[in-house]
Order: C-alpha cells, then structure tokens, then sequence
C-alpha cells in the first residue's frame, strides 16, 4: 500500500510539473501581409476578428489609404482558398460613425440577422449553381452590422450564406 502510495504521488509530482500546453489557431498570412496585432496598433476603433475560420484558408490584410503607414482608417480582411486563387470572404471594418449609413440603404429586401447580439442585416446576390461541400447551394452575398463600434461589412460570392453567418458569429 505504501509502495502504491508512493508511485501515485511521484506521478502525481510528475503531472504537476508538466508545462500545459496552448495553442492558439495559427493565422496563415500571404503576400507578406500587415498582421492583425499590427492593424489593431494603428486604428482608433476595435477590430473584431472571425474565430472560426477553416485551417486552409489563408489571410492578406488591406489597409486604407493605400499609402498611409499610421493612420488606417479603415482594412479589409481577404480570406482567401488554400491556393491563394479565390477570395472566399472578404470583411471591411471602420469605425462606426464613418459607415453607419450604409446599413440603412440595404433596403426592404435585406434579411434581419442576429449577429452576436447585434442586428445585421444580410442581402442575397443570385446563386453560381455550385455546391458547397456540405451540399448547400452557394448564394453569395452581403452582410453588414455594428459590433463593439465597429462597422462590419462581409461578403462572398463563393461561401454560402450559412457559412458566412456562422464566421460573423464567431467574430470577437
């Protein structure tokens, strides 16, 4: 009995001892992009970013203006196929007042969605006839809405509407 007692400690000593490790979901940038911690040091408004974003997609981060190096007024996130060939989803943030506008000319046809609390509202652009990989049929097109200051706007005309609700709803 003292002997198992004595071999659970060790190996609870062990245990303890053991780094945990965390991995954080690696960001795969291209083009030798500006990075996000990068971006977030240079706008005056908070940047939301998609937590759920599948592992081959890659990111390329535009800045506006184009030539400004410390005062970004506005980015867009290109979340683009694993060969770099097709934007998949692209999503523009500014600060709120700067845009906030442009929700209102969405018009009657615009779809009301909850987007982690807040409103948004989702407009269709036609279908491509393809399939997406689960079988759902890809209908592109725009969303918009205000998150923590942030204006949003996301759009794809090759990931279905679902898929585009579900990255919006995991941006934090």
């Amino acid at each position: 009995m003292k002997l198992l007692f004595k071999r659970l400690l060790v190996v609870f000593i062990l245990i303890q001892n053991i780094p945990v490790i965390v991995q954080a979901k690696e960001i795969k940038y291209n083009h030798e992009s500006i990075t996000l911690s990068e971006i977030k040091r240079r706008v005056d408004f908070k940047v939301v970013v998609p937590q759920n974003i599948p592992n081959d997609w890659t990111l390329e981060i535009k800045t506006y203006p184009w030539d400004e190096k410390d005062k970004i007024t506005n980015f867009r996130l290109h979340y683009m196929d694993s060969n770099d060939k097709h934007l998949l989803i692209g999503i523009e943030q500014s600060k709120e007042s700067s845009n906030s506008s442009k929700i209102k000319e969405m018009g009657i046809n615009a779809e009301q969605v909850n987007i982690n609390g807040h409103k948004g509202f989702f407009v269709e652009w036609g279908n491509s006839g393809e399939l997406d990989k689960k079988g759902e049929l890809i209908i592109g097109g725009l969303l918009r809405w205000i998150q923590e200051g942030t204006y949003v706007e996301m759009e794809s005309s090759r990931v279905s509407r679902n898929k585009m609700l579900e990255v919006a709803g995991s941006m934090k």
